[in-house]
């Protein structure tokens, strides 16, 4: 008989209920219109509510407390995903509980709901502290040296009742590990607590400034040890460093590990002790208990169930002799609404009512009876459609079917890999896990993997491919974290079938993996039409719909392949000996230099010629690059055209070039334009005129937008801008494109096959 417990595990505070019943008449202001969708957005994505790429749906991201649930809160997670959503559940890489495709207006009715369950998402995005999360085996590994769960759930009841938790200069992320092997990922959190004994005492030693995505990093210990009432002023001391010296104005480097790598270890151990100190003395303004959450959750079995049974497949062995824990192991952390009710009635059923939520996008549910285990598995089998082979596991992000961030459709890849190694003999160890994100963010966790894959756009034969950077060798434990070093990069579809091909003998061969990089890398060869596809698309791959909200953001992605490209030739160029290789090379990087920034003058001209012309006109002569560039394009084009035999003496203009062109591109601001001082006066002055009207249609995302915005330009401030769109991708982005600047988007419209958007420049 199975026992249930009633009362939430994470105690939600009046602060926090609070926020969730003002937020109603948050929407309601922003459907009447007295509420822009910038300063809206500002207040939605802190309560837990993500735009998703499709136009009008959103996303809510229910904060699991530690990774723990009961089979009633799964139930009401499960019941608003089919009442409000798609139906279909998403477990995150942070213990969290997604539900995907809700309208805005329905969200205050999701929000209230959870709460009724003890649940929220509060915290869920944005500048907060996010989910606290912890080993999925927590109170019942036997590895581990005490449960950390407790520690974790009071943490998170603490930092939730303070209102700075939800104003910090990027998100904030907790984790507690149980023993050295680090479940949890606390080594690479910005706080990690490591569950340690000193003579008897339980204990933590911690580590700080750690985090995944771009620049990824691993703490460094700032505790060796610390008593368990201590973690409160530790994690308060740290995030008020964070508070403090945090980058507010650069979101691309406001996480605290750049408030780290700028510090420097020393300096930022030191400033943290200070802050600790102060806290000590002044005394924190309350301290959540750390109770034994498990007690309600209590098994006590006859004899006769600790006896030995035979296992099904996966199946844990707990700590407590004759308790068993089953994974259900989920396909890309996706379950239907109806089989999260299963996976509730069975925790009930057979368990101790207690689920959990792993950072491998797992379920498991802990506390059955060795007399239950197999019923408990064959019913699961029988009641979840889901479940996936447990060989490979492979994680993935949601990536660009749903993200707005996403480059890459991460998810189809993971298919297309699991199809690819279905039939293999199964792989043990850390090897087993594939980790795939869809772009640098890492929310697939693809730097700390034995193998990953980090999704990318790259430029090949002047078209974009989908590709994937190759990660391998991490390795994730207290103390001795490393993260995974890149060996390459490959276009997308190349990989199910390398991955099929160094999985084969069940292991995996890191040799054959190398060498078929090396092969499957070369960019030079010609490639069938479906490599500029991604998985499940038939459309050819673009950025088009990226960023939150904004077509900008996928210019930048333009920009950023162009200057890269433009680096490695140069880079190159000046390794290679004197000769036709080496002028080819130093031409491609001009090529590459000049154009990449040309997209934010809405140009994207096909032929080099034109490249250079327009080059010349709008970075040029305006004076944003020296005259003397003329010059070297001009000796670009004659090497084209086989009027001069080499480019050989060019070489130090190029790489001033390309210097100057990443120094524009690192002061565009989020309306494109540039921050950096010209170099040279401008060769002529520019005419404008107004401009009432302009017709894109035709145009794609995100070149539709840099045009609009251009034209917006020539208009004075207070007048309108009416501009003509297709349906699809340019009616969605371009709008929420200028709304995101601050400019006043009046109307969308439909106009026959077409589209109307009406604009008031504000600034």
């Amino acid at each position: 008989m199975s026992v249930s417990a009633s009362k939430p595990i994470l105690r939600i505070p009046d602060s926090v209920r609070r926020d969730v019943l003002a937020y109603r008449a948050h929407v309601e202001k922003f459907l009447t219109g007295e509420t822009s969708a910038v300063a809206f957005r500002a207040y939605r994505v802190p309560m837990g509510i993500y735009e998703q790429r499709t136009s009008g749906h959103y996303m809510v991201r229910v904060r699991i407390g530690a990774g723990l649930a009961t089979g009633g809160q799964l139930r009401k997670i499960a019941q608003m995903s089919t009442r409000f959503g798609n139906g279909v559940l998403h477990v995150t890489t942070r213990q969290n509980i997604q539900i995907h495709d809700v309208k805005i207006e329905q969200t205050p009715d999701v929000l209230e709901q959870l709460l009724e369950a003890g649940l929220s998402a509060r915290g869920g995005g944005g500048n907060t502290v996010r989910n606290v999360s912890a080993c999925p085996g927590s109170g019942f590994c036997p590895n581990e040296r005490f449960e950390v769960a407790p520690y974790a759930i009071a943490c998170a009841e603490h930092l939730l009742d303070d209102s700075a938790s939800f104003n910090l200069p990027r998100k904030f992320k907790i984790a507690f590990s149980g023993c050295p092997s680090d479940c949890a990922l606390a080594s690479v959190a910005d706080v990690g607590f490591f569950a340690v004994e000193r003579d008897g005492c339980k204990g933590f030693a911690v580590y700080a400034g750690g985090g995944l995505g771009p620049n990824a990093a691993v703490g460094v210990k700032i505790e060796d040890f610390i008593n368990g009432d201590e973690v409160f002023t530790v994690a308060e001391a740290v995030k008020h460093i964070f508070d403090a010296h945090g980058d507010r104005a650069n979101r691309h480097k406001a996480r605290l590990r750049y408030v780290l790598k700028r510090l420097g270890e020393k300096e930022f151990v030191e400033l943290y002790r200070r802050q600790k100190q102060r806290l000590i003395e002044g005394g924190l303004a309350s301290i959540a208990s750390v109770r034994d959450i498990f007690e309600p959750f209590h098994r006590v079995l006859p004899a006769s169930h600790a006896a030995s049974v035979p296992l099904p497949p996966g199946v844990i062995a707990e700590k407590t002799p004759g308790l068993y824990t089953l994974p259900v192991t989920l396909n890309l952390g996706d379950l239907a609404a109806n089989e999260m009710l299963a996976v509730a009635d069975l925790a009930e059923k057979y368990g101790c009512g207690l689920i959990r939520t792993t950072q491998l996008q797992n379920l498991l549910i802990s506390g059955i009876g060795a007399g239950d285990i197999s019923a408990a598995a064959d019913e699961l089998r029988w009641k979840v459609q889901s479940l996936a082979s447990q060989n490979p596991q492979i994680v993935a992000c949601t990536g660009a079917a749903t993200c707005k961030l996403g480059l890459c459709l991460s998810r189809g890849l993971a298919t297309a890999i699991a199809d690819a190694t279905r039939d293999l003999p199964a792989v043990n160890g850390p090897a087993a896990t594939i980790r795939i994100s869809g772009c640098p963010n890492s929310c697939g966790h693809h730097s700390v993997a034995a193998i990953g894959f980090q999704g990318k756009a790259k430029r090949v034969n002047g078209r974009l491919m989908p590709c994937y950077d190759v990660m391998t060798g991490a390795n994730i434990s207290m103390g001795e974290a490393s993260l995974a070093d890149r060996i390459g990069t490959v276009p997308a579809k190349c990989i199910p079938g390398m991955m099929g091909q160094v999985m084969a003998k069940g292991s995996v061969d890191f040799n054959l993996l190398r060498r078929l990089i090396d092969e499957y890398g070369d960019f030079s060869v010609e490639f069938p039409e479906d490599y500029f596809r991604d998985f499940g698309s038939y459309e050819p791959f673009s950025l088009a719909g990226r960023g939150p909200g904004e077509c900008g953001a996928g210019v930048m992605d333009v920009i950023v392949l162009d200057l890269d490209e433009a680096k490695s030739a140069a880079a190159q160029a000046a390794r290679l000996p004197a000769g036709k290789d080496r002028d080819d090379t130093i031409y491609r990087a001009v090529l590459s230099a000049a154009r990449a920034l040309l997209v934010t003058f809405g140009l994207e001209p096909k032929k080099d010629r034109e490249i250079f012309a327009e080059f010349a006109a709008h970075l040029i002569d305006p004076g944003w690059v020296v005259p003397e560039t003329k010059d070297l394009l001009n000796r670009a084009v004659d090497y084209r055209m086989g009027d001069i035999d080499s480019l050989d003496d060019l070489l130090p203009q190029v790489d001033k070039l390309v210097e100057r062109i990443d120094t524009l591109f690192k002061s565009l601001d989020a309306a494109l334009k540039f921050r950096a001082e010209p170099v040279a006066a401008p060769a002529a002055a520019n005419s404008s005129h107004s401009v009432r009207r302009i017709d894109l249609r035709g145009v794609a995302c995100p070149l539709n937008f840099v045009k609009a915005k251009l034209e917006l330009e020539k208009v004075a401030i207070g007048d309108v801008l009416e501009v003509l769109l297709d349906g699809g991708e340019p009616i969605n982005n371009v709008p929420a494109s200028f709304a995101s600047q601050g400019q006043e988007v009046l109307a969308t419209e439909p106009a026959g096959d077409h589209f109307r958007l009406t604009i008031r420049r504000s600034k």
